[in-house]
């Protein structure tokens, strides 16, 4: 007895330790992470210009949203004020660059430069300097106007922390092209390149990736189910989202929609299964996104579902953030395979059926 529990123990320890490392170690090319590198840089574009007209008016330090407004609210939530409880005393100062410019002509410079950083991000130019660059500059705009930023800037922050550990120039990029351009007129970077084209930090980076977006998709699906009551003139509603009024509360609300859904109101039950599949999808997509036969399924269903919300709530870059966030766990080679599997099959059943043809004839 003493034998096979030593022998489970040890082949348990050592099958443990071999799916961890080819989990997380596996080298890995940086198909995936350029391809998120470029949806991300564009979404980082568009936000960080539609700061433009009023960068001085919301950055500024006679602006609507002075310094001394975050300064405080951020001191209060740091040091635990509401609970009479002092632990820290970090300054909310150092977590944004943008203290640090005051007048009007260095803040539009400032942004300027930012948005020049962001290009160089999109299009892959020395991609690991100004993949921290972006992220530092998203993180900056995020705490001097929390009022400003949405629950975009979290997202898209999370995903550029982890873009750092892997190369996210690989593909896509102007940092690939001029590799390739070198390679072609020197035969020894050639083989360098080849050699470097797979690499363990890529996995690391979208194996954190995919737990941090699993985590997401799992909270906003417990969230919707174990939310508060709507209490209107009142009497309590029971929660819209268990109660399958969500959508329709989404689609009633005039600044929300891009489209006039008013007349879903005569049909109760189609909005009611449009709140629970979305409910469903987001708790499922949280377990069945690790299975390799469900991802495909999970993220073609994830393309109307994000659509759909964006439709009925009008806040349409979250949307795009956790659609780029999914291809975190889109992998080229697991679709060629599946592609490839298909075209086996295929080729068998015409080769199982070619004897009956034969004997026909």
């Amino acid at each position: 007895m003493t034998a096979f529990l030593s022998n489970y123990f040890a082949l348990f320890v050592n099958r443990f330790g071999q799916g961890w490392n080819r989990f997380w170690y596996t080298p890995r090319d940086g198909y995936s992470l350029g391809l998120m590198r470029l949806c991300l840089g564009v979404l980082l574009l568009y936000l960080h210009l539609t700061y433009t007209p009023d960068v001085v008016r919301f950055f500024g330090t006679d602006g609507v949203i002075s310094p001394e407004v975050v300064v405080e609210m951020r001191q209060r939530i740091i040091t635990g004020e509401q609970n009479q409880i002092r632990y820290t005393t970090i300054n909310p100062r150092y977590l944004s660059y943008l203290y640090l410019f005051d007048d009007a002509f260095s803040l539009r410079a400032v942004h300027l430069i930012g948005a020049v950083i962001l290009l160089l991000f999109t299009i892959g130019l020395k991609s690991r300097v100004m993949c921290v660059l972006a992220w530092l500059i998203t993180l900056s705009y995020m705490h001097r106007a929390p009022f400003v930023t949405s629950a975009v800037e979290p997202i898209v922050c999370l995903l550029l922390f982890y873009m750092c550990f892997g190369r996210s120039g690989a593909s896509f990029s102007v940092d690939s092209w001029l590799a390739r351009r070198r390679a072609a007129r020197e035969p020894g970077f050639a083989r360098e390149l080849e050699e470097k084209s797979l690499s363990f930090g890529n996995t690391i980076a979208l194996r954190l990736m995919q737990v941090h977006v699993t985590v997401i998709y799992l909270a906003m699906g417990l969230a919707k189910l174990s939310g508060p009551p709507i209490v209107t003139e009142g009497s309590a509603w029971t929660n819209p989202w268990g109660a399958g009024h969500a959508v329709w509360l989404l689609i009633a609300r005039p600044e929300s929609p891009w489209v006039n859904l008013d007349w879903i109101a005569g049909y109760p039950y189609l909005f009611q299964s449009w709140t629970l599949a979305i409910v469903v999808f987001e708790l499922a997509f949280g377990v069945f996104i690790w299975n390799r036969l469900a991802r495909p399924l999970m993220l073609l269903v994830a393309l109307p579902m994000w659509g759909s919300l964006a439709l009925i709530s009008g806040i349409a870059p979250f949307s795009v953030a956790m659609l780029i966030a999914n291809l975190a766990f889109f992998d080229p080679e697991e679709w060629r395979e599946l592609g490839q599997a298909r075209g086996a099959a295929e080729d068998a059943a015409a080769e199982s059926r070619e004897p009956g043809r034969a004997a026909t004839a």
